[in-house]
């Protein structure tokens, strides 16, 4: 799932975000944009959903005053 952060300055803490989970793998594709993937057999509907999960937990824990923006592959 691409995410695009709108912030720069975001993506670093994002990218450690994502490394600390056990089963991501995140690629920064653009200067504000990652590229997440999660491992395992997961729908293609599923995976978004677990993504942004994970988004929303990284925003609760105060990730940054506002959030950044999923967008899909297909986008």
């Amino acid at each position: 799932m691409r995410i695009y952060c709108g912030r720069a300055e975001l993506v670093p803490d994002l990218i450690r975000f994502f490394e600390e989970q056990s089963d991501c793998v995140v690629l920064q594709v653009g200067d504000s944009e990652l590229e997440v993937s999660l491992l395992g057999s997961y729908r293609h509907d599923r995976h978004d959903e677990a993504v942004e999960r994970l988004l929303a937990k990284f925003w609760l824990q105060g990730g940054g005053a506002h959030g950044p923006r999923a967008v899909n592959g297909f986008n």
